[in-house]
């Protein structure tokens, strides 16, 4: 790597670092906001000048950004999750409450031949959100090195601009009460994105790259993000949403976020009565959790979900039967916001890995199959009941790592599949696509000895290469290869990757893509309903038999999410 100064026609002087062997200019640790205090709304950055990494007239952005507080560690517990290798990976990375900054990666159009910026460059802009459950994870993590995708590009002569964003997690970005007077306003979180959003539109441009030619791409928590914002007036042009939306993670309503907020302060020991024995008030709760050490409050960081009904996510409980009708949007929301002109949505086929990898993990946890069925019957009936176990091999003597992966795969059917599926059908997105990722995850984990499946964040990490590339196996390189094409392709100009999904009554119908080992191929309905001896369409018949609409969140939410959280 090597240093070169650039000078941002807005932000001033910017040293990065110019990839010897790319040509790839790498500007790190870029912050694009202020947190006033502890849980307070971030506020845009008036000027890179008020950064400690700004000295002698140049900001260096030669290294990555914090990360927000979350669990030491978590960086190879995230990829062992997924998984993929974690002896190239460091112990962790950095962490600090002001986490606002973002990254870019800029191509050699960018730069003219005295190394100034091309400001008329006018490349396309790809905004990565990462995933993580909304407790943990980072921009900056080597699984998400964006460097192979941008060399596809090149190579291809579709040379885009990347920018990958870090935002608040966990308690610090996601805990809210509502009778706090503001301190702990809800949903910093997803705030922190738009914040981050706006930032590049506003100084894109200087880099080269075109703020009305944004896509965003966001994974698990990254994607549910996104299915928010795309009808919320965003400021970009185009969104790819994968394995993630509001249905797929639980979110809280207010009064729910309050008795969470109160439960989050004993954990602490903050006092919730004064010498009195009087209740003490939220602002009062509020400060002591400002005021706490930092140490403690990162014990609470796997804490992070969504507030509904409020500005960030305008929505009461989401669910599949509401999500499909369309009713996700807010009111007049047509009349109020100009939504995205194109998404894609999508799932792996085996999203449910990522619960697999960790509850295998967990010696608290047994008996899974005496569990599942325990809660189907419990919700379902004995029929209805026998019918779902039926489908996927569940019997009272079924193995626990059998039933296990099992159970997580009618957790990725229902969970993962049929919620993208949901989202596709609301109809409220001018273009529509539909994204299957069906090529195996070949790492060694938990689920491999169980067999090949595409895993949940495998789909990301592949599409952006990260260090990992080099270990897939070499027929996979035409198939990521052409997959690659298909995406650039939409982030450039918008191309259609497929046939567009139209729901049920309109002209056409239910085109998808498809990535699995066979190649990059649109496909319809039949072909990922009726797979594995038709097991979506017979699970989809249930859920109807079960409660019409309503019978895949019953599905899902009675059955599926209640034996992930509690597993009796």
């Amino acid at each position: 790597m090597a240093l070169v100064t650039l000078d941002h026609n807005k932000l001033g002087a910017i040293k990065g670092l110019r990839d010897a062997h790319t040509s790839i200019i790498n500007i790190l640790g870029l912050p694009y906001g202020t947190i006033p205090q502890r849980f307070g709304r971030a506020e845009p950055l008036k000027s890179l000048s008020n950064s400690p990494r700004f000295q002698n007239d140049v900001f260096d952005a030669t290294r990555p950004g914090a990360s927000s507080v979350q669990p030491w560690g978590s960086v190879t517990l995230d990829a062992s999750n997924i998984p993929l290798p974690t002896d190239n990976l460091p112990d962790d990375e950095e962490q600090s409450e002001d986490c606002l900054n973002l990254s870019i990666r800029l191509p050699p159009p960018c730069l003219n031949s005295n190394e100034s910026l091309r400001t008329e460059a006018k490349l396309p802009v790809l905004v990565f959100i990462h995933g993580g459950a909304f407790f943990l994870g980072s921009g900056n993590r080597p699984y998400y090195d964006p460097t192979n995708l941008m060399l596809h590009g090149i190579q291809r002569g579709m040379p885009f601009v990347m920018v990958s964003i870090n935002y608040r997690l966990g308690i610090l970005g996601f805990m809210h009460s509502p009778n706090t007077s503001g301190l702990i306003p809800p949903n910093n979180g997803l705030h922190d994105q738009d914040l981050a959003l706006s930032w590049v539109r506003d100084n894109i441009g200087g880099f080269g790259g075109d703020a009305d030619n944004i896509t965003a791409i966001g994974q698990s928590a990254g994607g549910e993000s996104l299915s928010v914002k795309t009808i919320r007036d965003p400021v970009f042009k185009r969104a790819i949403a994968l394995s993630g939306t509001p249905v797929t993670m639980p979110s809280m309503t207010p009064a729910e976020h309050h008795d969470n907020f109160i439960s989050q302060a004993k954990s602490l020991r903050i006092q919730l009565r004064d010498g009195k024995n009087e209740e003490r008030s939220a602002q009062d709760i509020a400060q002591d959790f400002i005021q706490a050490d930092i140490q403690k409050i990162r014990s609470l960081a796997w804490v992070g979900l969504p507030c509904t009904n409020t500005d960030y996510f305008p929505v009461s409980k989401p669910t599949m039967e509401t999500t499909r009708a369309g009713k996700m949007a807010p009111a007049n929301w047509r009349a109020r916001f100009t939504p995205v002109s194109a998404q894609i949505v999508g799932s792996t086929t085996y999203d449910g890995g990522i619960s697999y990898n960790m509850m295998s993990k967990d010696s608290s946890r047994s008996h899974h199959a005496a569990a599942f069925l325990n809660i189907a019957n419990d919700v379902l009936g004995d029929t209805d009941s026998s019918k779902l176990c039926k489908l996927y091999g569940i019997t009272s003597s079924t193995p626990d790592a059998e039933a296990l992966q099992a159970i997580c795969l009618f957790e990725s059917d229902i969970g993962f599949f049929a919620a993208a599926a949901a989202t596709v059908e609301a109809d409220l997105i001018p273009k529509t696509y539909f994204h299957v990722f069906d090529l195996p995850n070949p790492f060694d984990g938990p689920i491999r000895k169980q067999g090949e499946f595409a895993t949940h964040t495998f789909d990301i990490v592949t599409l952006l290469g990260g260090v990992h590339e080099e270990r897939l196996p070499a027929s996979y390189k035409p198939v990521i290869g052409a997959w690659r094409d298909t995406i650039l392709d939409f982030v450039v100009s918008g191309k259609p990757p497929c046939e567009e999904y139209i729901r049920e009554g309109k002209r056409g119908g239910r085109g998808g893509l498809v990535v699995d080992k066979d190649g990059v191929r649109g496909v319809r309905e039949k072909e990922w309903l009726d797979n594995d001896n038709g097991r979506r369409r017979r699970l989809f018949e249930l859920a109807q038999r079960v409660k019409g609409d309503a019978g895949c969140d019953v599905l899902w939410m009675d059955v599926g999410r209640r034996f992930l959280m509690k597993g009796a």
